[in-house]
């Protein structure tokens, strides 16, 4: 049974409704992560040039991902954006938490581990397990639901 709550999260999905954060003495707007930010996020995660010495850098360039929050605008304008937040604002990492830990927030999770739950079961490769791969899959499967 659909909740309440849980329609009007899915309305905020489809609205792309955003949450309004203070920053410095203005504020940024973080809407629904869209896939080219989440590629983005990762990417400057991943790079093998940031090391824990600019942290801070990470940090403005992850919170201007967020804000941007799409493929034009982060191929256009995060470039000045994270430069902006980390050499002329000079933004702490404690003011740039509350816009990435929105931006996790706003990660459709569930709607992605739904989906791989499906494609899961899907897979030909079940098809051939031996009858303890089988049961021991089904063991794992229903007490991953009772967890719920």
């Amino acid at each position: 049974m659909v909740t309440t709550e849980q329609e009007r999260e899915l309305n905020s999905i489809a609205e792309n409704e955003k949450t309004v954060l203070r920053l410095g003495k203005g504020t940024v707007k973080v809407g629904w992560m869209r896939r080219g930010a989440l590629r983005k996020f990762t990417s400057v995660m991943l790079d093998k040039r940031e090391d824990m010495a600019t942290q801070s850098k990470v940090t403005c360039k992850q919170a201007a991902i967020v804000v941007l929050n799409g493929y034009w605008k982060i191929k256009f304008c995060y470039w000045i954006l994270w430069r902006w937040y980390y050499y002329i604002r000079q933004y702490l990492d404690s003011e740039l938490l509350p816009i990435v830990e929105e931006g996790k927030k706003k990660v459709q999770a569930q709607e992605y581990f739904s989906i791989m739950m499906l494609a899961q079961e899907l897979k030909d490769t079940l098809q051939v397990m031996t009858k303890e791969e089988v049961s021991r899959f089904l063991q794992e499967r229903s007490s991953e639901q009772k967890e719920q």
